[in-house]
């Protein structure tokens, strides 16, 4: 085999090699050993000019803690170099931490509970002293209202 070929091979499976991309994102308290939510390769055109595309983290992590993972694999890289660069795919990786932030639901009487602490109406005094009494007037005429 000629030694310019051998030369070329070499050089062209060492780009290959060092073409690989590999990204980590941690939103919220992130979440590295999370079950994982999302596994789908995302689909990049001309070098990877063309082909960004958003995810909506909330939609898949409800507690708002996750890891992304975006990656070019050996399989990845390996079709992109089929391909000349003009297709070049990645793989993304959403984990999601299985604690955190859940949408909360109260009953009448755990609202009423909260609502009627001393420490709410206290913070409330504190933090918006402007709207302290149209907010105990307001807790008041809700506990009228849940009385009849």
């Amino acid at each position: 085999m000629n030694m310019r070929i051998r030369v070329g091979i070499v050089t062209g499976m060492a780009l290959i090699a060092v073409g690989c991309l590999e990204h980590t994102y941690d939103i919220g308290r992130g979440a590295p050993r999370g079950r994982v939510v999302y596994d789908e390769w995302h689909h990049h055109w001309l070098g990877g000019l063309i082909g960004e595309r958003e995810l909506d983290i909330g939609e898949y992590c409800p507690s708002g803690n996750a890891t992304i993972h975006d990656e070019q694999s050996f399989l990845n890289g390996l079709v992109a170099a089929l391909t000349s660069g003009i297709y070049m795919p990645t793989t993304v990786t959403i984990r999601c931490a299985r604690r955190g932030r859940r949408d909360l639901q109260l009953d009448e009487n755990d609202l009423m509970t909260i609502l009627t602490a001393p420490e709410f109406l206290e913070r409330v005094e504190r933090m918006l002293p402007d709207r302290y009494d149209e907010v105990r007037l307001g807790v008041a005429a809700l506990q009228q209202d849940l009385q009849d």
